[in-house]
């Protein structure tokens, strides 16, 4: 469950190549796409998420420690079966919350973001631009 290394490897691959203004990743021996970094970018940002959004509500639903708390998150997140004892004080809304974390997590944000979301075809082409991050 939860994010792989190799995710991980190619978001940090993609931050070095864009600061380097490569236009091309190359990993694993293999280039990658547009496409390949998109869905890493869009797992990343689901699961951080995910996470912090479970963080948070367990924070304001449970009076435990923060550190407990969001180790118990992201070891559901993670599906890696390690606890730091607050499950069982939990109620039943942060026992649904951990459930739907290790739901999400052992299926794959990604897999799940997929089913919900609907493929329409653009009806408006839009000219490209740029725009200013900071």
């Amino acid at each position: 469950g939860g994010i792989k290394v190799t995710t991980l490897f190619v978001l940090l691959l993609a931050t070095i190549a864009f600061f380097r203004r490569q236009t091309t990743l190359h990993a694993f021996g293999r280039s990658l796409g547009l496409d390949e970094v998109m869905k890493v970018l869009a797992l990343t940002t689901i699961s951080m998420l995910l996470v912090l959004t479970g963080v948070f509500v367990m924070t304001i639903n449970h009076d435990g420690q923060f550190t407990d708390i969001a180790f118990e998150v992201t070891s559901a997140f993670g599906t890696v079966g390690l606890s730091r004892g607050i499950t069982a004080e939990l109620d039943g809304i942060g026992r649904f919350i951990l459930m739907l974390i290790m739901f999400v997590g052992r299926v794959g944000p990604l897999a799940i973001g997929f089913f919900l979301a609907t493929r329409s075809v653009p009806k408006v082409k839009y000219p490209s631009g740029q725009i200013y991050l900071g």
